[in-house]
């Protein structure tokens, strides 16, 4: 049990450290919220990636600002001349949504007295409410934990994460039928990646059940992949828009939010898509976590799993997803 920090005593600014990955950092919102409602007039900053920063500024929810961290822009900051502009702003708290040492070590030079985080990778004696890492929660209840536990836990529940986006026209010729996006990854996202030799099945499938519009999503390192499904699905006569590498990430949640459905590995997209509550049928593999950890606590994400397959190799997981078991789903949330 950790001491629960005295509210009256946060009366400056709130500084909340985003993980490095864009699921991770949506995920995150739910704890955002709970800060949010303990603090109704503090203002709150997040420290996010450059890449991401973009999505969070925009934000009409929870109230918040962005701040770019600069040890990964073009500038490449030290953790020193990073905390040096972080101490101008005169943080109360500090809450560590990612677990490394140097965000600790961050806080800690930044004149943050208070500071919440787990206590993992040796940075225990710089949190000054340090918990301890349960790793078969689900990373929702993980960044939750550090708000709630830290305050005397009086919530009892949290909300699904929210992200503002803005409304657009489709770009389909085809209206009147349904538009959805396809998003399998590419050989960057390893065992995550579905095979195009499979997911051109799926596009047959598509095709002969839905005639549908199809979106294509990815970024520039996917864009080979993405091609052949692209000429594949103009050889069906099919009405295709390919935006691999094309969309900012503003943009590529915009999109997504104006699908009828997602099809996706699990990867940022999907928590996009649960974030903006877009139906979304998640091609679920061997993953950079185990999937009950990061499943969207939403009725509109439905998984197709290799849950009965007999692999050894842990990378061919996803190979054994059947295409017809994907657009079966499709049936049931579109």
């Amino acid at each position: 049990m950790v001491n629960a920090i005295k509210k009256e005593a946060i009366s400056g600014p709130i500084l909340v450290v985003l993980p490095k990955f864009i699921g991770d950092a949506i995920n995150t919102l739910s704890a955002i919220e709970l800060i949010r409602k303990l603090y109704p007039d503090n203002e709150i900053y997040l420290l996010a990636r450059p890449y991401m920063a973009e999505l969070f500024v925009r934000d009409e929810f929870y109230n918040i600002k962005v701040v770019t961290d600069e040890r990964y822009s073009e500038a490449k900051l030290s953790v020193f001349s990073l905390a040096k502009k972080l101490k101008r702003t005169q943080f109360s708290m500090a809450v560590l949504f990612r677990g490394s040492f140097s965000e600790a070590l961050l806080a800690k030079l930044a004149g943050i007295k208070t500071v919440i985080g787990y206590a993992q990778n040796g940075r225990k004696p710089l949190l000054s409410h340090p918990l301890n890492l349960n790793v078969n929660h689900h990373y929702l209840l993980r960044y939750c934990r550090l708000i709630n536990e830290t305050h005397g836990n009086g919530f009892e529940q949290f909300n699904i994460p929210k992200l503002t986006y803005r409304e657009i026209e489709s770009t389909t010729v085809n209206n009147d039928k349904p538009i959805i996006g396809l998003y399998f990854g590419g050989k960057n996202k390893g065992a995550r990646h579905y095979p195009v030799e499979q997911a051109k099945q799926v596009v047959t499938l598509l095709n002969e059940k839905y005639l549908p519009n199809l979106i294509l999503i990815g970024d520039k390192s996917e864009q080979a992949d993405n091609l052949k499904l692209f000429e594949y699905a103009n050889s069906l006569n099919m009405t295709c828009t390919d935006l691999t590498g094309k969309t900012s990430l503003t943009d590529l949640v915009d999109h997504i939010a104006a699908l009828d459905l997602l099809i996706s590995i699990d990867s940022g997209p999907m928590h996009m898509a649960a974030a903006v509550q877009t139906p979304c049928v998640a091609i679920v593999g061997q993953g950079t976590s185990p999937w009950s950890l990061v499943v969207p606590k939403t009725p509109n994400v439905i998984a197709a799993t290799a849950e009965h397959s007999l692999q050894l190799n842990d990378s061919l997981l996803v190979q054994d997803i059947n295409p017809e078991n994907i657009v079966q789903l499709c049936f049931q949330i579109i």
